[in-house]
């Protein structure tokens, strides 16, 4: 007990002299952004949860975050109701790029911007925001996480299928078995699609960097694979392509029919197309499937009733991490400990296609595990988008403009 009343001693002296120094934006001794969250890896809940209560009271303002999911928004609202003492300002999600130029703009200037963001796109992630210093990691101390999902925190998995309806139309759920059918080319078997609708990768990162990984060296044994399967005799190159990725990727973005702005109107619309289009999107956008809400049976949808030869599905990450001019390190934490929690997962995502990086947070019902998902996907790499970024986006833009 005297060791753990010391303890949150030195804490309260730790935030005191933080709030004294202006907290955000300050550089050195006990008040720096990057102490309190080194102090708090070193607590228990109770003693983190007694931090930030002391922080926020003492800093008199409201917590913000920022991030380009609205499913935040239900996270604190969350985590207000199990934290009285919380409060926050209103939260409104942000594009990618919009939300980096406002990130990178704002922590330049040593300026606050939030207490804790959320970050879809891996691309620029390390050389803008890490590299520099902008964000900052917390490691959560009450849950076991993998290396992979550590540094930086990633809290949450997202995956994007090929979609196409089954019900409404004369394609059954055999439509598309192999990934090279998405190409329009015939195989010895099986006919190409030729009613793709896919959102254009110079404007949506995240289908930018699909397509970038599409290109590794593990995408491209997949789609080796599947090829030889497809056309009845193994890829043979020579084709002027650097590799069999980047014959898939030029290939796929010839064949698109449709340039959709919205995920979500993509697949609403599903609901009375009969043309037998496939529309790229993500899982989780079945949640606004109008049709009978029982789209498991309404859906063809890759990687779940049909399994694809060559990929199922490609799974990106969304990292949360605090940035170094926050004003409210200990209550970030804290908020970071709650997210990864499966109440605090669950308040914010509740629909197939959200995926928790904490294995004690459970699917939802009639979804595939985590790791069955991800036995079959492209999952993304930021090391390997960000090695190959400048000339793999440059030849994809080509490829749409």
């Amino acid at each position: 007990m005297l060791k753990k009343a010391i303890s949150l001693a030195l804490v309260l002296v730790t935030i005191s002299a933080f709030c004294f120094a202006g907290g955000a934006g300050e550089k050195g001794g006990a008040g720096t952004v990057a102490d309190a969250i080194a102090a708090a890896e070193n607590m228990t809940l109770e003693e983190l949860e007694a931090a930030a209560k002391a922080e926020f009271e003492s800093a008199g303002v409201q917590f913000a975050a920022r991030g380009s999911t609205s499913g935040v928004k239900n996270v604190l609202a969350g985590f207000k109701a199990k934290y009285p003492w919380f409060d926050y300002a209103e939260f409104s999600s942000s594009k990618d790029q919009a939300l980096y130029t406002e990130l990178t703009t704002a922590i330049g200037q040593d300026q606050y911007v939030a207490d804790a963001v959320l970050i879809q796109d891996g691309s620029s992630l390390q050389s803008m925001l890490i590299d520099t210093g902008y964000m900052l990691n917390y490691v959560p101390t009450t849950v076991e996480l993998p290396e992979a999902d550590s540094n930086p925190l990633s809290v949450l998995y997202v995956n994007k299928c090929f979609f196409w309806n089954k019900t409404n139309s004369e394609y059954g759920p055999d439509y598309v078995t192999n990934v090279w059918q998405l190409t329009g080319a015939d195989g010895v078997e099986k006919k190409g699609v030729h009613q793709l609708s896919f959102q254009t990768p110079a404007t949506e990162n995240v289908n930018m960097n699909f397509l970038i990984m599409l290109t590794s060296d593990e995408a491209c044994e997949k789609l080796a694979s599947a090829y030889e399967s497809y056309f009845g005799e193994p890829y043979a190159g020579g084709d002027g392509y650097q590799n069999i990725g980047y014959k898939f990727v030029t290939e796929l973005m010839k064949n698109v029919t449709t340039w959709h702005s919205s995920d979500t109107t993509a697949v609403k619309n599903m609901a009375t197309m009969t043309t037998g289009q496939i529309v790229y999107a993500p899982l989780n956008k079945i949640k606004d499937y109008p049709e009978t809400n029982d789209y498991h049976n309404d859906l063809a949808i890759t990687g779940w009733n049909v399994p694809l030869e060559g990929f199922t599905s490609y799974f990106y990450k969304m990292w949360l991490m605090i940035p170094k001019t926050a004003r409210l390190p200990y209550t970030a934490c804290l908020f970071i400990e709650y997210m990864c929690s499966p109440e605090g997962f669950r308040n914010g995502w509740d629909s197939e296609g959200y995926y928790s990086v904490n294995p004690e947070v459970p699917v939802l019902d009639g979804d595939h595990a985590l790791s069955e998902w991800l036995d079959g996907a492209i999952v993304e790499d930021i090391e390997y988008i960000n090695s190959v970024y400048r000339d793999a986006s440059t030849y994809i833009r080509s490829l749409v403009m």
